[in-house]
C-alpha cells in the first residue's frame, strides 16, 4: 500500500495514468455509434463564434467530454483539488482547456474566471452539481455567471448502452466500448440580466429541470431506467467547480 501511494505521488506515474484515461475515453467514444439530438442548438453558436455556458451533470462527464467537437474550443471549470488537477490533465489530452476554481476559498475566484472567459468570447462548460453534489441539483452560481456575462445556458446530456453505473454520490457512468450512445442537446435558456435572488432561483430551477429532462430522455433512448436526482436539499448549493 505504501509503495502504491508513493507511485501515485510520482509525476511520471500520474501523467501516464492521465494519458491512459484519456486514451480509454477516446477508445470508448470512437467505438460507440453515436446519435446526436438537438445539435442545431449549439451549432448556431459554434458557427457564429458566439459564446455560451454549456452544462452537464458530473456523473456523465466521461460521455460528454470525449464527444465534444475538437475544432470547437471550450474551457471547463475544474477545482484545484488533487482530483481536479487529475481531471484537468485528462481533459487537456482531449483538447479542452480549464478554468481553475478553489472550493477551499469559496466560489468567488471560480465565478470571476467563468465570467471573464465568457466575456472574452469563449465557450465555458460546467458540471453544476460538482464536485460534491447533491447529485443532479444545479448550483446557483451557474445562473449568476450566465446572467452577468449575458450569455445563454445550453444544457446537454448523454447516455450509452454499454456502461457501468458506479455507486458514487453522482452515479458516475463509466462507458464501455462497442455500444450505442446518444447526445441530447437542449434549447438555449436565456436569463434576465437581473441578479436578484428570485430571478436567479427561477433560472436555476429552469436549468436543473431541463438537464434532468434531457438525462431521463437519454437514459430511456438507451433502454435504461433514468437515474434519479438526489433528494432536494434544504438550501440550493452555491457554485462548486467540478471535479
Amino acid at each position: 500500500m505504501r509503495l502504491l501511494k508513493k507511485m501515485l505521488r510520482s509525476t511520471a506515474v500520474r501523467s501516464l495514468i492521465c494519458r491512459l484515461a484519456s486514451c480509454y475515453m477516446r477508445f470508448a467514444s470512437w467505438t460507440t455509434r453515436w446519435e446526436i439530438v438537438g445539435e442545431e442548438h449549439p451549432r448556431r453558436h459554434w458557427d457564429n463564434g458566439q459564446p455560451f455556458l454549456g452544462c452537464f451533470w458530473h456523473g456523465r462527464m466521461m460521455l460528454v467530454a470525449p464527444t465534444w467537437p475538437r475544432e470547437i474550443p471550450v474551457e471547463v471549470l475544474i477545482s484545484r483539488h488533487g482530483d481536479g488537477r487529475f481531471i484537468s490533465t485528462v481533459i487537456s489530452h482531449l483538447g479542452m482547456g480549464t478554468i481553475e476554481g478553489s472550493t477551499s476559498r469559496g466560489a468567488v475566484t471560480a465565478l470571476r474566471g467563468v465570467i471573464r472567459t465568457l466575456r472574452s468570447g469563449r465557450i465555458v462548460a460546467i458540471t453544476p452539481d460538482g464536485p460534491r453534489g447533491p447529485r443532479m441539483r444545479a448550483a446557483g452560481g451557474l445562473v449568476l455567471a450566465a446572467a452577468v456575462a449575458r450569455v445563454p445556458v445550453i444544457p446537454v446530456s448523454a447516455a450509452i448502452s454499454h456502461c457501468q453505473v458506479l455507486r458514487s454520490w453522482d452515479r458516475f457512468i463509466l462507458p464501455l466500448p462497442f455500444g450505442r450512445g446518444v447526445i441530447v442537446w437542449g434549447e438555449p435558456i436565456l436569463l434576465p440580466s437581473s441578479t436578484d435572488h428570485d430571478t436567479l432561483e427561477t433560472g436555476r430551477l429552469a436549468i436543473e429541470t431541463a438537464l434532468n429532462r434531457l438525462s431521463a430522455e437519454a437514459d430511456r433512448r438507451m433502454g435504461h431506467t433514468p437515474i434519479e436526482p438526489a433528494p432536494l436539499p434544504h438550501k440550493a448549493p452555491e457554485l462548486e467547480p467540478a471535479p
